[in-house]
C-alpha cells in the first residue's frame, strides 16, 4: 500500500509540474505579444470606428494586438491614456490626436520610453514623431471647393470649417481658399459667413448655418462644409428652411448618411478617403516600427530641420454619378444598406 500511495504522489507531482510548466509557457506567449496602442481623439464620427476595426484586423493577421482608448475629445485624459498604454509595454503608440499642438506632450512621453510615435491622419509638428500616414487634407479642401465653384462660379458662399483645434481643419480651410480667392478678388463669389466648428459637431454647423441663413434671407449658392458631419448639421438648417437641394454642400469622409443625402439630392459631394488601405497600411507600419524594422515610403514631411517618413493617399471626390465605382466597389459601403433608405429611383447607378 506504501508503495502505491508514493507512485500516486509521485504521479500527482509529475502532473502538477507539468500543468505549472503549460502555464508558464502560455504566460510566456501571451507576455511575448506585440502590443500596440491606438490612441483616438472620438468615435463618435462613423469613420474612425471603420478605422480602428481595419487596424485591428490587420495587426490580428501580423501576430499584433491592439489597446485602443479613445478620449472624446478630452486632451488631458488622452495624455494619461497615453501614459496608461506606454506603462503597459506597448512597443508602438499610434495616435490621433484632439489637439495637435497640446498632443506633443505625448510624443514627448514616447521618447521618453523609446516607442516609437505615429500620427495617424492628424499630424503633431513635433519632431520626435516617427511616422505618418494619412490623405494630404490639403488635397480634400481643393477638390470640396473646386468641385463646388466648378458648379456655382458665382453667389454667395458659406464656409463650415472643422475644430479649430484640428490641424488637418485649418490646412483644409487654406487649401479651400486658395481655390475661392481668385473668385473672391473677381467680385464673382462672395463669403457671407466663414466659421470654426468645435469637435467638428454637426450640432454647432446647424447654429452656424441657421445664423447665415438668417442674415442673407436665404441667398446663398453654395457651403463647403468641411466634413460629412458639417454638412449634416447644415443641411438640416437648410431643410428648417426649406431650402434643402438648393444649396450646393461638400463633405468629407463619405459617410452612409453622406452617400444617403448625395442620392437624395441635398449633398452635392463629399470626399473619400480610401480608409481601408490606409488602416492596413497603418498596422503594417506600426508592427515594423515595434519591431525595431525600416520603414519605407516615397513620401515625407518636413517638421523644423527633421524630415519625417510619410505615406499619403489620394482622396477621392464623390457624386451620385460615381458612388458604385468608389465607395461600394471597395466595400467601405454596402448597396443593400443605400437601397433599404431610398426610393428605387434614387439607387445608384
Amino acid at each position: 500500500m506504501l508503495i502505491f500511495r508514493l507512485k500516486g504522489l509521485k504521479y500527482f507531482i509529475l502532473a502538477v509540474a507539468i500543468l505549472f510548466l503549460c502555464s508558464h509557457l502560455q504566460a510566456q506567449t501571451s507576455s511575448g505579444t506585440l502590443k500596440i496602442g491606438f490612441l483616438v481623439d472620438s468615435l463618435k464620427v462613423e469613420r474612425w470606428q471603420t478605422d480602428v476595426d481595419r487596424f485591428q484586423k490587420r495587426a490580428a493577421e501580423l501576430g499584433a494586438s491592439v489597446l485602443v482608448e479613445t478620449a472624446e475629445g478630452d486632451d488631458e485624459l488622452q495624455l494619461q491614456q497615453a501614459q496608461k498604454l506606454l506603462a503597459s509595454g506597448v512597443k508602438a503608440l499610434v495616435l490621433v490626436p484632439h489637439d495637435a499642438d497640446k498632443a506633443v506632450r505625448i510624443v514627448s512621453a514616447a521618447k521618453a520610453k523609446h516607442v516609437p510615435l505615429l500620427c495617424y491622419e492628424r499630424l503633431v509638428r513635433d519632431p520626435d514623431v516617427s511616422f505618418f500616414i494619412g490623405v494630404d487634407a490639403s488635397a480634400v479642401g481643393y477638390l470640396q471647393a473646386f468641385s463646388l465653384s466648378q458648379q456655382a462660379p458665382k453667389g454667395n458662399y458659406v464656409l463650415i470649417g472643422g475644430s479649430p483645434s484640428d490641424i488637418n481643419a485649418k490646412i483644409l480651410h487654406d487649401a479651400q481658399m486658395r481655390v475661392l480667392k481668385p473668385l473672391v478678388d473677381r467680385g464673382d463669389i462672395k463669403i457671407v459667413s466663414d466659421t470654426w466648428t468645435k469637435d467638428w459637431e454637426p450640432s454647432e454647423a446647424y447654429a452656424h448655418m441657421s445664423t447665415a441663413i438668417e442674415s442673407t434671407k436665404g441667398n446663398i449658392a453654395a457651403i463647403v462644409a468641411s466634413n460629412d458631419g458639417t454638412a449634416g448639421g447644415a443641411i438640416q438648417a437648410l431643410e428648417d428652411h426649406k431650402l434643402a437641394g438648393k444649396v450646393l454642400v461638400s463633405g468629407q469622409d463619405a459617410d452612409l448618411a453622406a452617400v444617403i443625402r448625395i442620392l437624395d439630392g441635398t449633398q452635392t459631394m463629399t470626399v473619400y478617403k480610401p480608409l481601408k488601405s490606409q488602416a492596413t497600411l497603418a498596422a503594417e507600419a506600426a508592427v515594423a516600427w515595434a519591431k525595431g524594422e525600416t520603414v519605407k515610403t516615397a513620401a515625407a514631411i518636413s517638421i523644423g530641420n527633421k524630415t519625417i517618413p510619410a505615406t499619403l493617399l489620394a482622396p477621392v471626390a464623390v457624386t451620385k454619378d460615381n458612388i458604385k465605382e468608389t465607395v461600394i466597389k471597395d466595400g467601405f459601403q454596402n448597396l443593400e444598406t443605400i437601397q433599404k433608405s431610398l426610393p428605387k429611383e434614387k439607387w445608384p447607378k
